[in-house]
């Protein structure tokens, strides 16, 4: 089987959100995440063969003599797990008749069962490399599933060891039966008429009441839990809701533990700080196109955010005034450590760039030097800024090595 079942099926955004929650938790490696996203416009992949179990595909870099042969391998639900899934869902009257017309919907990603997929029940395997592990490829064929997730959830199923015929016809012997239809007026009914009732209880003998026993209050679930659809235009989305409400709890810890709150009122700043946690990467996307810039653009600005703050995106964004001292002192400080010591090394504004060694430096305005890394003609942030611009320097080459 090269596909997943040919099921009509919604396009659906509750689906995809469990596939990349789950893929994403077992890659934990945001950089190779973001490099296989990448790959998706630049490198030919041909057809992603789906079975139960595994994804698999061949992905040919450009410029590469042979293709790699990148596969995810998933773990499959057991068939004692699947029956108790059908009966859940199909306890469910509605869920019952939209399944039998085809279709799966959003609704049915709250049953836990069908989309826990812990981070070891995914494992990734590429020829690139003679062990298991993520790599870009392996990652690529993550984010193509989630396109085929989105055209098809059956595709999921099928990943987890089911099908989406054998769902619709599960559900359709499971469907609860409709309840008896209630006596007619012709048959025989016992017992004792209004009259006589209404009667007997304004003739009952009058007691004290008792006092009611205290019950405890059960919390009702969070509004945003039940939300399936985005509030009326010009509201915000459903997303950006359960966004703001996750950040508004976090401001309100950091109130009571006498932290301080973060400053400024730029609001590519604020989106960069805002998806550097990684429970937002699923917004990064619909974030840059209200802000204008590409989806690389915003998730760079969140890594510059993660790394180092309101101060590492400012010096990811633009350009700022630098002492001449300071930087003669910097390119004294990193020239030892520079893998080719005779190339050129350019220094402008706030930025000491090492082009052959494919580095650079910027000064923020905390006084730390923020390392960033040359990504085919990108200069993306890495991990590691320092007062010491040697250590910055290192923690550059550091990041290319590790890529």
């Amino acid at each position: 089987m090269t596909t997943a079942d040919h099921a009509p099926a919604s396009a659906t955004h509750g689906w995809v959100d469990a596939w990349l929650t789950a893929f994403e938790a077992a890659a934990s490696d945001p950089v190779i995440l973001l490099t296989g996203e990448r790959l998706l416009n630049r490198a030919d992949i041909g057809q992603v063969h789906i079975n139960h179990g595994t994804a698999k595909t061949t992905l040919t870099m450009p410029n590469a003599a042979r293709p790699h042969q990148p596969c995810l391998t998933v773990s499959p639900l057991q068939s004692h797990e699947w029956e108790r899934i059908y009966q859940a869902i199909a306890a469910t009257g509605e869920h019952a008749d939209v399944i039998a017309a085809g279709r799966l919907p959003d609704t049915i990603t709250d049953n836990a069962d069908l989309i826990r997929i812990a981070p070891g029940d995914i494992t990734f395997t590429c020829s690139c490399r003679p062990d298991p592990g993520i790599c870009p490829h392996s990652a690529a064929v993550g984010y193509r599933v989630a396109q085929h997730v989105r055209a098809n959830p059956g595709v999921l199923l099928t990943l987890r060891g089911g099908s989406t015929k054998e769902l619709r016809t599960m559900v359709r012997t499971r469907k609860p039966t409709d309840p008896a239809p209630a006596p007619g007026p012709e048959q025989n009914r016992t017992g004792t008429d209004a009259h006589h009732a209404f009667g007997r209880f304004d003739a009952r003998p009058t007691r004290p009441r008792p006092a009611r026993a205290r019950t405890t209050q059960t919390v009702p679930p969070p509004l945003l839990d039940g939300l399936r659809s985005d509030p009326p235009a010009p509201g915000p989305t459903a997303q950006a809701l359960r966004l703001l409400t996750r950040d508004s709890a976090a401001r309100a810890s950091a109130l009571l533990a006498g932290r301080p709150l973060p400053a400024g009122d730029d609001p590519v700043q604020d989106a960069a700080r805002l998806l550097a946690d990684p429970a937002h990467r699923r917004y990064h996307e619909h974030a840059a196109e209200q802000l204008g810039l590409s989806t690389l653009q915003m998730r760079d600005l969140a890594l510059a955010h993660e790394y180092g703050g309101a101060a590492g995106v400012e010096v990811a964004l633009w350009p700022l005034a630098a002492d001449t001292e300071v930087l003669a002192h910097a390119e004294a400080a990193i020239q030892p450590h520079r893998p080719a010591q005779l190339a050129s090394l350019v220094s402008q504004d706030n930025q000491l760039t090492d082009e052959a060694a494919r580095i650079q430096l910027r000064l923020g305005s905390d006084s730390l030097w923020y390392p960033f890394t040359d990504w085919h003609g990108t200069w993306r942030p890495a991990p590691g800024p320092s007062d010491n611009p040697a250590t910055a320097y290192k923690a550059a080459r550091r990041a290319l090595r590790d890529r």
